[in-house]
């Protein structure tokens, strides 16, 4: 349980950076870069197990570790695409109405048991992150004319939780820090090609403030994947994928009221007690 909460809090914590990124104008690809050279550093710092060369090649996760680390930061880019064109509300919407992909997942690929309760949870948490995150301004237009990208991000994010998941199946042995750690490494190699890419075509400009942004970025970031990988070994996808996104988006609306001063509607407010329920349902086990 305590690896669900952190990783609920770290979470968060990666909506609150995202925000200060825009407020500080950090060059968000620079950023993300940074993220990653601090993540995977530190992993490979800390992790208790290395593999060589051949032992890595060689491990049942080897693969699916480099797609999950181009997913990360492919993901990371829609979002922040779809956050500029289509809007904060549908980009956050998009990526936590994506539970319902690892929850299928879980019972498709995994085997892992729905019964009636869980299932209303379910339900009532895709209401619950609708009302939570609804009810705020926009641009309509811009919403209209960028409608891929909230669609992409749904089945991005979904599908980066699934990868998450069966990478940490396929790891059977004690290396569960290594692997996370190569996994953000895979991250950073996608992401220094894209920051010189950028630098190349003039898309942008060397920024060392956006350094410093992407190693607190990469503080965070680093707890709450390795907080997310240790709760799944815990919790089955059912259970542990909608607490985990009804927690992170209450909290950062939470947040965001105290902290950014965002005003809460009335359907804020109901969405965070369907949200209150919903978890207590999933979690039911007659």
């Amino acid at each position: 349980m305590i690896f669900l909460i952190l990783a609920i809090l770290f979470s968060t914590g990666v909506f609150v950076a995202m925000r200060l990124f825009e407020r500080f104008k950090l060059d968000n690809h620079q950023a993300l870069m940074w993220n990653y050279v601090f993540a995977s550093g530190t992993g490979f710092l800390i992790c208790e197990h290395w593999d060589t060369v051949p032992q890595l090649v060689a491990e049942p996760w080897f693969g699916l570790s480099i797609l999950t680390g181009f997913w990360f930061i492919f993901t990371y880019v829609l979002m922040t695409a779809s956050a500029q064109r289509s809007g904060v509300t549908v980009t956050s919407l998009s990526s936590k109405l994506s539970v319902v992909l690892p929850i299928l997942a879980g019972v498709i690929m995994f085997s892992e048991r729905l019964n009636f309760v869980a299932t209303l949870g379910i339900v009532l948490a895709l209401v619950a992150l609708v009302l939570v995150i609804g009810g705020r301004g926009g641009n309509s237009e811009n919403h209209s004319k960028n409608w891929w990208l909230p669609v992409c991000i749904f089945f991005g994010t979904g599908t980066g939780d699934i990868l998450m998941k069966v990478t940490e199946q396929r790891n059977t042995g004690d290396d569960l820090g290594f692997m996370i750690a190569f996994i953000y490494f895979v991250a950073l190699l996608f992401g220094i090609i894209l920051v010189i890419y950028d630098l190349i075509k003039g898309k942008s400009k060397w920024q060392w403030k956006s350094a410093l942004g992407g190693i607190g970025l990469g503080v965070i970031n680093f707890f709450s994947t390795s907080s997310v990988y240790h709760a799944m070994r815990s919790f089955d996808n059912v259970v542990l994928f909608p607490i985990y996104n009804i927690g992170v988006v209450s909290l950062t609306a939470l947040v965001g009221w105290l902290v950014f001063k965002e005003k809460l509607t009335w359907k804020n407010y109901l969405g965070l007690a369907i949200a209150v329920i919903a978890v207590i349902l999933i979690t039911f086990r007659p």
